[in-house]
């Protein structure tokens, strides 16, 4: 079985890589509008081919995204009593340590270790977390709510457009359609050599109290894993959803994270330290969950 994983997981890996040699070596991935190809063009093309391939029911999609806001939840719950207890702000925490890396990691794994068919519930779940980065996140790092980025966020669109066209039964044209598989396909590649040229990026230099980096990498794999195992464990849910979101939610420190953190000017390093020390902590966590999802089920 561990074969089986370090098989599944190594295509993903050797493409981050790859985007790390390239944003050391080469300015390839530097042009701006890169970044914006995938989150705008080809991640919304992915979300809606995925769902209408799937054709996954607007109430299963609905129900999803109401689990996955439960976990999100009674994650942000638990950040801000913790922080509570130690007298400590959760302005440049509560987001960071709830909203796991589900796009640039969360759904190249997915689609790796659990196949095509997974991909429907993989993408539900990222778009509900970006939309937790959008609310949750830029509200708690900002002190005030932007709705716009709900109205903009293309995913979303994606998401509801696809939800529309498996609720009335509608046939999109077969040229649109391979269009949008063509344009789909390149979205997984990209946003994990994108993940490559963050991490090529990220200055962790300067990173201080490696003892707390080392507890907040632990804190938010391993609490995603675990409220998602009790959340799955206490409702109904597909399987293949199941292990979709044990998975995701078990994803480390996002980038976009970071990105907000630089944005609003909070700690800096100690947020990009995270995206990468809690890496590793994912990656056992996908082991166990790959070899024992049985038991956990």
């Amino acid at each position: 079985m561990f074969t089986a994983f370090i098989s599944a997981i190594t295509p993903v890996f050797l493409i981050a890589a790859l985007g790390f040699f390239l944003a050391r070596k080469t300015d390839y991935l530097e042009h701006p509008g890169l970044a914006m190809l995938s989150s705008q063009i080809a991640l919304p093309a992915l979300v809606f081919t995925s769902v209408t391939q799937m054709k996954v029911p607007v109430t299963e999609m609905g129900y999803l995204m109401g689990v996955t806001a439960l976990c999100l939840a009674v994650g942000a719950t638990l950040i801000a009593i913790f922080c509570k207890l130690l007298n400590t702000s959760p302005r440049f925490y509560l987001s960071t340590l709830v909203n796991p890396n589900t796009g640039n990691l969360g759904i190249p794994l997915v689609f790796a270790l659990l196949g095509p068919e997974a991909l429907a519930s993989a993408v539900i779940i990222s778009t509900t977390v970006t939309l937790s980065h959008w609310t949750l996140g830029t509200t708690a790092m900002s002190g005030q709510y932007n709705w716009r980025s709900l109205v903009t966020n293309m995913p979303l669109l994606a998401l509801l457009s696809g939800a529309i066209v498996v609720s009335m039964d509608l046939t999109i044209p077969v040229p649109i359609s391979r269009a949008l598989d063509s344009i789909s396909g390149i979205a997984i590649p990209i946003m994990v050599m994108l993940l490559g040229l963050s991490l090529a990026r990220l200055k962790i230099g300067g990173a201080r109290q490696v003892g707390i980096i080392a507890g907040l990498s632990i804190y938010r794999p391993l609490s995603g894993f675990l409220i998602a195992w009790l959340v799955v464990s206490l409702i109904t849910i597909d399987t293949t959803a199941a292990l979709s979101l044990l998975i995701q939610m078990s994803m480390p420190v996002a980038v976009m994270s970071y990105v907000l953190t630089v944005r609003y000017g909070g700690p800096v390093d100690r947020i990009a330290a995270l995206t990468i020390t809690s890496i590793p902590v994912s990656l056992v966590i996908l082991v166990l969950i790959f070899n024992f999802q049985s038991a956990l089920l």
